[in-house]
Order: structure tokens, then C-alpha cells, then sequence
């Protein structure tokens, strides 16, 4: 893997103002996350050549507490957010996969992940670790993995949709394009 420069939260690596992804429910995902990177995501799918970017990815919200467990399920903190603190090694990117430009860089979990609240519930989003360096112009992917030590539940329930298992856990993938800037 090539080592990639840290993020470090509310540092202006953006040489353009206005770095904004707006979520289609009107929310401006640089704001709430604390960025100022081009973030890529299905509704935000270009990065102007030059420019540093990240890929947050989704949310994953949690309940308050464990209401609802599978069997056989260790949790390793009081709660849902406390058991992903826990269990949270690294969020892990695949950049251009099966393509001779093909790269991995994967970021270990710390201050920089992203803790909130949706609807009074909590969430986190790993994808705050990340900054990635400016890529040639073109159509790219960007396949997004969380690595957890263990199984975490999310408290709302045991099903499939409420667990990360420990590994690699394949979180989101997008295409997105690097555009030149405009001339003018």
C-alpha cells in the first residue's frame, strides 16, 4: 500500500473555494463532516484535476443500547457506538480496482472518525480518515471497505442488515469522474 498523507480535521487542502456535497435531503456533507476535500459520492460524482478528495461512504447508525442481539453476540463496550469504537480497525479503499492504475491505501481508525447523530440516534462514518491524493482525469471507482476485529451489532436488531462481521466488510462502491477545471 502507498502511504497517503493524514487528514487532519478542518485542514485546507482544496485549492478552490467551495468544496461543497450537498446530500439530495439538502444536507452539506463538508459541513457536517468537517472537511474541506471534494468528497465523492453517487450524488456527488466529480472532482476537479488537482484536488485532494475522500469517499465517505454512508453512515452507519446504531441504537442508544442493545435492544436487539444475534445469538452468541460479544459486545465490547456499553453500547452500539462504544462496540464500534472498539472493533473499528481501519477503513480500507480500493482505487481503480483490475485496472493497471490500481491502487490500496487504507487508514486506521482514530480522532479523525466521524461521530453524530441522525434522528437522535448515533452514527459514524470512517470515511473522515481519508484523504486521497488528486488523480488523472477520467472516469474512476472507488470501492470503500470498513476492517472490524469482530462482529459489531448496529442494537436495532440481529438480522443481516444490523451486523458488520470481522474482516474486510465491503461498505459501498462508486464511480465518479475527475473533471479539468474550467478556463475563464
Amino acid at each position: 500500500m502507498k502511504p497517503l498523507p493524514e487528514h487532519v480535521p478542518g485542514h485546507v487542502v482544496s485549492h478552490i473555494a467551495g468544496n461543497h456535497c450537498v446530500h439530495p435531503n439538502g444536507t452539506d456533507l463538508n459541513a457536517l463532516y468537517g472537511i474541506s476535500e471534494q468528497i465523492v459520492a453517487r450524488f456527488c460524482p466529480e472532482v476537479l484535476a488537482g484536488e485532494h478528495w475522500t469517499a465517505p461512504g454512508g453512515p452507519w447508525q446504531m441504537n442508544t443500547s442493545f435492544e436487539s442481539v444475534p445469538d452468541g453476540f460479544v459486545p465490547a463496550g456499553g453500547t452500539p457506538l462504544d462496540d464500534f469504537r472498539a472493533k473499528f480497525v481501519a477503513v480500507k479503499y480500493v482505487i481503480d480496482p483490475g485496472t493497471p492504475q490500481e491502487e490500496t491505501a487504507e487508514f486506521p481508525t482514530g480522532p479523525g472518525l466521524f461521530t453524530g447523530t441522525i434522528g437522535g440516534f448515533p452514527v459514524v462514518n470512517g470515511g473522515t480518515l481519508s484523504i486521497h491524493r488528486p488523480l488523472r482525469v477520467g472516469d474512476h471507482v472507488i470501492q470503500v471497505f470498513w476492517v472490524m476485529s469482530a462482529e459489531h451489532c448496529d442494537g436495532f436488531g440481529a438480522g443481516e442488515e444490523n451486523l458488520l462481521p470481522a474482516g474486510e466488510v465491503p461498505y459501498v462502491t462508486n464511480t465518479f469522474k475527475v473533471i479539468a477545471p474550467p478556463h475563464g
